[in-house]
């Protein structure tokens, strides 16, 4: 296509990008560090494997999701399919980590007898869980 315009990228983005990597791996770390000492760490088949569901969702719909936002930015000027292969590669990985955080905090709750869905935090949680999955359903 003849006069086709190339998206320029603001001279900022990459401090923006290189910030906000921080910033989700900061997250991540401390969210591990508050695990590791302070909850007694994680392990799936012990009484410690509720921990699992907080680092989980933390790497899932924080880092992993915020990475896959920001891909069309980033790669502003590859090649659309691989944008959009990544872009959905990040997403799916969000959902399976997320997954897994879910399946933690619920088989947690079968071991303990603990009712599932008792509070308001995790109806919201389900809530956030079924929306991300329905949206990328949609595109």
């Amino acid at each position: 296509m003849e006069g086709r315009a190339t998206a320029s990228t603001p001279a900022a983005l990459p401090y923006y990008v290189a910030f906000s990597q921080l910033l989700g791996l900061t997250l991540v770390a401390m969210t591990g560090a508050w695990l590791g000492l302070y909850r007694g760490g994680i392990a799936w088949e012990s009484h410690l494997q509720f921990n699992v569901h907080p680092l989980c969702m933390a790497i899932g719909l924080i880092f992993l999701q915020g990475d896959a936002l920001l891909v069309y930015r980033v790669f502003r000027n590859e090649a659309k399919r691989t944008t959009k292969v990544l872009h959905g590669l990040l997403h799916v990985f969000a959902l399976i980590i997320a997954l897994v955080g879910l399946v933690a905090v619920f088989d947690y709750h079968r071991k303990k007898g603990y009712a599932d869905l008792y509070s308001l935090h995790s109806w919201c949680g389900i809530l956030v869980f079924v929306l991300y999955f329905v949206q990328g359903q949609v595109q």
